[in-house]
């Protein structure tokens, strides 16, 4: 692990202008048709599973959060359209790009899944915020200015103490495959505790 907090915090406080039914427009990279990526999140999980506390992240909901954007009220189709059209231009030249995921990393809201190499999906994140910066009048690039790419396992749910977590995924899980193939655009939504979304568009690597 390379941080270790002595308590966990809960999660699911409102961040600045989310509320019920307001959706964020956001750039995830989705594990999907990854077997290798679903066994090892279930791994962990099954070392979590008995733990109070905690909010175990259904496969059908896990996500690398790559870039928000901003409120999908606040940006018009057209500039989601120049924007998409523009992420397209810029990847078309990237080829597709393995990880390994598995590197265990304890953050006081959650339990995530690193990569290695830490920086290799960067040039994807910065051919998202490229286009976005020059497409997108209302958007969030200025709050997110660093980036470090992870798979969510399981949120926080509470206030407590991080040892039991700690104890628990002690034993490193071995790392798998991650395949980056495409990204996502999705309108995503707080829903009680979990996080939902509807795709609205897809661009691949390499064209």
């Amino acid at each position: 692990m390379t941080s270790t907090p002595e308590r966990m915090s809960n999660h699911w406080w409102w961040r600045s202008g989310v509320r019920p039914g307001r959706r964020l427009l956001v750039w995830h990279i989705l594990p999907e048709g990854q077997p290798d990526v679903h066994d090892l999140v279930r791994h962990c999980q099954g070392k979590l599973g008995g733990l109070n506390g905690l909010d175990l992240i259904p496969v059908e909901w896990l996500h690398m959060t790559t870039q928000i954007v901003g409120f999908e009220d606040e940006i018009p189709d057209a500039e989601v359209g120049e924007m998409v059209a523009g992420v397209a231009e810029r990847l078309v030249g990237l080829a597709p790009i393995e990880v390994e995921l598995g590197r265990v990393w304890l953050h006081s809201e959650a339990i995530m899944l690193g990569i290695r190499p830490p920086k290799s999906l960067d040039p994807v994140r910065e051919a998202i915020r490229e286009s976005a910066a020059g497409t997108v009048c209302i958007h969030q690039l200025a709050d997110e200015p660093d980036w470090t790419p992870h798979i969510s396992v399981a949120y926080s749910n509470t206030d407590g103490p991080a040892s039991p977590v700690v104890d628990a995924l002690s034993h490193r899980p071995k790392p798998v495959p991650l395949q980056v193939g495409e990204v996502h655009l999705v309108a995503q939504e707080h829903i009680g505790r979990s996080y939902q979304w509807e795709r609205r568009d897809v661009v691949g690597l390499g064209g």
